[in-house]
């Protein structure tokens, strides 16, 4: 069983990774922290560890400086950046600094669990229009900042309540709601939800 940690201060993509994860990759342990200095506590309690998800902007010390401290005290674990910035030069400092992937969130999560299957056998990620792979197995292709827009989603937000929670404009929130609805097939928010809760991308009203 391959071991992910996913490291973000953002629970809603934090969470939303664990989830998307775990709905779409079979034989994995997926769990997250939320900074570089509880990822650290983490792999020296779990040396068993596979994986490492690490955006690059974090409270404390930052991605860049963490996958360096990464290398030195865990060398087998595999390093991956996750980022919202899509630059060829954070990408090489990332690479630099001892990435083995860096995976832009405007990947969908077939193409990012396609990306960690490639590090996991010991490969190299570098994104090539990435974001537009193909779903695997039927799965919606949702980018990492709709599965965080669909969270919002199930807890009932507006759009003016999801722009404001992503840091986003309302119309860029809408039109994640609305690649929501087509990859889920859905006509409104409430078969968005029923839907998603049935391909373990939301969890399940109780």
């Amino acid at each position: 069983m391959a071991r992910i940690l996913i490291i973000d201060d953002h629970p809603l993509y934090r969470e939303g990774m664990v989830s998307a994860l775990r709905a779409h990759m079979e034989g994995i342990e997926v769990s997250g922290e939320g900074s570089a200095e509880d990822g650290l506590a983490h792999l020296e309690r779990n040396p068993d560890i596979d994986a490492v998800l690490i955006d690059i902007r974090l409270p404390g010390m930052d991605g860049l400086s963490a996958l360096a401290l990464y290398r030195e005290r865990f060398p087998t674990v595999a390093r991956v950046v996750v980022s919202g910035q899509e630059d060829a030069q954070l990408m090489r400092r990332a690479f630099a600094a001892g990435a083995a992937g860096f995976m832009p969130k405007s990947m969908s999560i077939a193409a990012v669990t396609a990306a960690i299957q490639r590090v996991l056998a010991g490969e190299v990620f570098v994104p090539e229009a990435a974001g537009t792979m193909p779903p695997a197995g039927g799965a919606p292709s949702l980018t990492l900042r709709q599965i965080e827009t669909l969270r919002l989603l199930g807890e009932g937000r507006s759009n003016k309540e999801i722009a404001a929670a992503l840091e986003i404009t309302e119309r860029t929130a809408k039109a994640h709601v609305a690649a929501i609805f087509e990859a889920l097939g859905a006509d409104n928010r409430t078969q968005a939800v029923v839907a998603a809760q049935r391909r373990g991308l939301l969890p399940s009203a109780a």
